[in-house]
Formats: structure tokens, C-alpha cells, sequence
């Protein structure tokens, strides 16, 4: 584990109450973490109406109302009484999950991202989870029993199945006190973290201390002092603890599937050799075969990789018409079960293929599994982490990079493991969309048709920035229209259309104070002209519809993608729109079919 330490980064109460500035803007910064004032009236008038209100009406409006409070919240959650929530939007929750009451969600931290709450967790009465500038993951299914504290200045990870019991105290951070002259409160905090499970035991009233990693299906005896690292499925107990017993276990390797990888290629000439080294230097054993498929560059890509790598094999596109196309190309001509789509200008990271690959085996019923996307100038900083999908049309960024796969509705196109068999049922990549919302189409049939896509955080690749302007307008207006009312119900598009409308008056008046009105209105008279085609393709996507468009939609913020967003007015409008669009979906989401 990576050593954290945090000096004056951490995020104290006496700090935030007694700093210069208003009263208002030390509150918030405690409690909310960000500005805006409609945000601060929006919380305090939920926790003042909800927070303690006794009974089932309090259960019921609590899952309904803190939904608009938090980063994620999935279906079916339970919160009781008196729960107490800060920095509520780095709070991310799954399905099934019961906080029970008098509970402390607290997220704090200047550049943390929060706490991550997997699906199935419960988590018992008066427990905390206390942020300082760190990170608390809760994997699936993780029982947390009452009185339990963790504390966390790095990152705390919990795995799944893991069972917590009452008392606990896990201490992810200690403060230094090296110098003898100082007091200990004035010289920071160190934090390595703490890593456990899955699927063991922590008994009642036990310490795990900072920089422990407790093994799978380990058990620990109550009232233990951990210190040490505790190997996978031994039993260990006391103060300080030692190792009193093993748990004999065999374990079968899963079997690995083979794999196919697609490289899609367009003028990439000049980078493809480090493109395709990564791809050969995968620690995955099961590459049975590489395809590049060259879509039409004229930078002789095709050339350089016959004449190099006469062990793959190169394909051509009869003309660049976009991706998809060369796309439908590489999983056509595969072998295998699951195909990996990687862009010409993308590099792996040595184990990308088997992490995608440990996805898709312990979730067969995915259609996708997708890599997160950082910049290959600056590997700390992710480019693209998947995004959800905005009833009016939009993309929402997944902000949710730990380990645990996270479920989202559009997974770009750099780099994905994709389900062959899958991919052909939903009738592949639509090849009439070009530049803009092709990935977003695709994986969004593929979640309709029932087959979920994750993107894998700890899946990593790297690709060269671009510069990113407003670019292809007429495409990008004409493929939201033709999303919606090629992957709509008719109902749900009746209901999202006034939403809908007012996206398309602020795109036009943003392209004519930009002077693109020519190509937003050449991209909204394809939509007329191309109608009777899109309702045609409806009828191919109804016929594999399982899923209702209301679990797959979200309300979240519509995040403008490039430098659209380079102007402040651009953002306070923007703010503005997600407001009106927040409220407008709490009127028509029992609507949506």
C-alpha cells in the first residue's frame, strides 16, 4: 500500500469553523464541500424535514429525497434515523444496502473521492465511517455491525462478504510524533491504509491498525490488537495477535478464455508499434490472435504493420466512414468469444487484459467490461471512466474510480472487452453514427438487451491527448436526436421531449453566439430527412429490449465534454439546466416505461 501523508491537506473542524470567512461559507465548506447556495438549501431543507423522522413515512422519504443529495444511490436503499451525512457527494451507494440509524457517512477531504458503498452492504446502528482526506470502500455485500468506526486518511478497503463485528475500530492513518518538541497535534498524519478479506471475520471490540492487510477469508478473535499482515484463511487472535491457526482450502485456477484483440487504426503510423508492444507484452496467456483493422489511413499504417508483424493479422476498410464500421470489422472477423476493441494510439498496461477478462468471468451475464482511460502524458489523470446517460441526452462522467466495477450505460470506445455472441444479438455498432454517441449507442443497446456494462478502474490504459474543441456539430446534434427516438419507448419520449426541447434552445443559442448556427441547423434537418431510417432501426431494438429506459436513465449532471465549458456562463448555465432537469425527472420518472 502507498504510503499517504497529510500535513495541513486534512480537513479539521476547528480549522473549518474558526477560518476567515462568513459563517455560511465555513458551514457549508464543513458539511457540503462545494459551493452554491441552492445546494445548501437543498440539503438543509431535506435533513430538516427527513432526517429524524420516526416510522416508515421517514424510511420511505429519506430513499427517496437523500437520492438527490448523494453522488449514487441505487435501488432499494434503506437509511433510519438520525444517519448523518457530509461531503454527500462523494457518497456513493449500490443496491440492497440498509444504513441503519444514527449512522455517520462522512466523506470529508480536500482531493479525496469519498466513501464507496457496494451493493448488498449493511451497516449497523451508530457505526462511522470518518473521511480525513481519504477513502472508504465498502465491497458487496460487507455486513458492518453496530459501533464500528473506520477511520480512513488514505484508503480503508473492506472486500466482499466480509463480516465486521460490533466495536470494531479500524484506524487507516496515526499521527506522527517524531519530534519530541512539538505537540503531536502539530505534526500531521501518516497513513499506508488498510486492506481486508474478503470473505472473513473481524470479532468484536478488535483494532486493526494502519498498513494491515488482512487476507481472504481470514478470522480474527474479539478483543484482537492487529499489527501485522494475516496471511489468506488464517485464524488469528490477541493482543498483540499471532497466527494460532490455518484454514486448509484448495482452490481450482478458473479456466482462461481466449481472447481476441482488435486494434482499429486510422493514421496511427507513427505511434502503433508502442500500441502493439503493449499488446504483446500482456501478462494475459490466452491472446490467441491480433487483428489490425486499417480504416483507410493514408499514412501507409496498414504497410508498416504487415512488414513488422507477420504474425497479425491486417484487415481494411473499403473507406473511413468513423469507427464503427471498422469496429464491426475486428468482431466479425475474431474467433473468439470475447474480443478486445483497443484504439490505434492506446497503450496497455501489462495486466489490462487480465483485469478485464476477471470481470467479465465473474459477471457472465455483462455484455462489456471497459478500461479506464488515462492521459498518456499524465498517468494520474483520467480522461474517460465510463459515463451514465441522461434522460434529455447528455452524458454523466462516473466519478467512481476504485477497484470495484462500477455499472454504467456508456463505455468509450479506446478500449473494451465485449461479449462476441452479445454484440451480434443487439446487432453490433450502429454504423450510421459517426462522431458522436457511436459508443454511447452501443453499450447503451447492450444494457436494453439486459446485458450490463462495467467499467474496471483498476483496468488502466493510456492515450495521447487531443485537442478537443467543438467539433462536428452537425453530427453531434443529429446522433441525440437519433439516439432518443431510435432507443426510446414512445412514452418515455413524449415525457423527456419539453427537456429535450430546451437542451436544443440552448444549443442553438450557444452555437450562434459561436457562429455555428450553419452546422447545428444542417445537423437538425438530417434528423427530419432521416426519420422513416430510425424508425426502422426502432423496431430492431425493441426486439431485444429487457430492460424498462427508466434504470437505465439517469438524472445526474450533464457534463459538457472538450472546452464547451471553458466560460463561466457557460457553467452557471449549465447549473442552472440541471437544476430544472433534476426537478422535471422527479415529476416523470414513475412516467418512464
Amino acid at each position: 500500500m502507498k504510503e499517504h501523508r497529510q500535513q495541513h491537506k486534512t480537513i479539521e473542524i476547528q480549522h473549518e469553523l474558526f477560518n476567515d470567512g462568513g459563517k455560511s461559507e465555513k458551514y457549508r465548506s464543513l458539511i457540503l464541500g462545494r459551493p452554491g447556495f441552492f445546494r445548501l438549501a437543498a440539503y438543509e431543507l431535506v435533513m430538516l424535514l427527513v432526517q429524524d423522522m420516526p416510522g416508515a413515512l421517514g424510511l420511505l422519504l429519506r430513499s427517496r429525497l437523500y437520492r438527490g443529495l448523494l453522488g449514487r444511490v441505487g435501488k432499494n436503499v434503506t437509511f433510519g434515523k438520525g444517519v448523518v451525512i457530509r461531503h454527500p457527494h462523494k457518497i456513493y451507494i449500490g443496491s440492497d444496502v440498509v444504513i441503519d440509524d444514527g449512522c455517520v457517512l462522512d466523506a470529508k477531504g480536500e482531493d479525496n473521492h469519498g466513501i464507496s458503498i457496494g451493493d448488498g452492504v449493511y451497516i449497523g446502528r451508530q457505526s462511522i465511517l470518518n473521511c480525513k482526506n481519504g477513502d472508504i470502500i465498502l465491497e458487496d455485500r460487507v455486513n458492518i455491525s453496530s459501533h464500528v468506526t473506520i477511520f480512513s486518511a488514505s484508503e480503508v478497503r473492506i472486500g466482499e462478504d466480509e463480516l465486521v463485528a460490533a466495536y470494531v475500530y479500524l484506524v487507516g492513518g496515526t499521527h506522527n510524533f517524531s519530534d519530541p518538541t512539538l505537540p503531536v497535534l502539530q505534526q500531521g498524519r501518516t497513513s499506508h491504509g488498510i486492506t481486508v478479506g474478503p470473505g472473513g471475520w473481524i470479532g468484536a471490540h478488535s483494532t486493526v491498525f494502519d498498513g494491515v492487510r488482512i487476507g481472504r477469508h481470514a478470522i480474527i478473535g474479539a478483543g484482537s490488537a492487529v499489527h501485522r499482515k494475516i496471511p489468506d484463511y488464517a485464524v488469528a487472535a490477541g493482543n498483540p495477535v499471532t497466527i494460532i491457526n490455518k484454514r486448509s482450502v484448495e482452490e481450482a485456477a478458473p479456466e482462461q478464455p481466449a481472447v481476441t484483440v482488435g486494434v482499429i487504426a486510422y493514421n496511427n503510423k507513427a505511434v502503433l508499434k508502442e500500441t502493439i508492444d503493449s499488446v504483446r507484452a500482456q501478462d494475459y496467456g490466452m491472446i490467441s490472435e491480433i487483428i489490425l483493422v486499417d480504416n483507410c489511413s493514408p499514412d501507409g499504417s496498414a504497410a508498416f504493420i504487415r512488414e513488422r508483424y507477420h504474425d497479425i493479422t491486417v484487415v481494411s476498410t473499403d473507406a473511413n466512414r468513423g469507427p464503427n464500421p471498422a469496429r464491426n470489422l475486428a468482431l466479425k472477423s475474431a474467433s473468439t468469444p470475447l474480443v478486445l476493441l483497443m484504439d490505434g494510439d492506446i497503450v496497455l498496461e501489462k495486466d489490462t487484459v487480465t483485469r478485464l477478462v476477471e470481470v467479465m468471468q465473474a459477471h457472465p451475464g455483462n455484455g462489456i467490461a471497459g478500461a479506464q482511460i488515462r492521459y498518456y502524458e499524465d498517468h494520474s489523470r483520467i480522461q474517460y471512466n465510463g459515463a451514465f446517460i441522461h434522460y434529455a441526452v447528455g452524458a454523466s462522467m462516473n466519478t467512481m474510480i476504485w477497484g470495484k466495477p462500477v455499472q454504467v450505460e456508456a463505455i468509450p470506445g479506446g478500449t473494451l472487452l465485449v461479449d462476441r455472441r452479445k454484440s451480434e444479438e443487439i446487432g453490433y455498432y450502429d454504423e450510421d453514427f459517426m462522431f458522436g454517441w457511436e459508443d454511447g449507442d452501443f453499450s447503451f443497446r447492450m444494457s436494453l438487451a439486459g446485458y450490463p456494462c462495467l467499467i474496471v478502474p483498476e483496468a488502466h490504459v493510456y492515450h495521447r491527448q487531443e485537442k478537443k474543441g467543438i467539433r462536428w456539430i452537425d453530427y453531434q446534434v443529429r446522433n441525440r436526436w437519433w439516439f432518443m427516438l431510435k432507443n426510446y419507448r414512445v412514452r418515455t419520449i413524449v415525457v423527456v421531449l419539453p427537456a429535450m426541447l430546451l437542451n436544443q434552445i440552448a444549443m442553438l443559442f450557444f452555437f450562434l453566439f459561436k457562429g455555428q448556427l450553419t452546422p447545428f441547423a444542417r445537423g437538425s434537418w438530417q434528423v427530419l430527412t432521416s426519420l422513416p431510417a430510425v424508425l426502422r432501426k426502432r423496431r430492431a431494438v425493441n426486439a431485444i429490449r429487457r430492460v424498462r429506459d427508466r434504470h437505465v436513465l439517469s438524472s445526474r449532471n450533464i457534463d459538457l465534454l472538450g472546452d464547451a465549458d471553458s466560460s463561466t456562463a457557460v457553467r452557471a448555465a449549465m447549473r442552472m439546466m440541471n437544476g430544472l432537469y433534476r426537478m422535471y425527472w422527479v415529476l416523470i420518472r414513475w412516467i418512464v416505461n
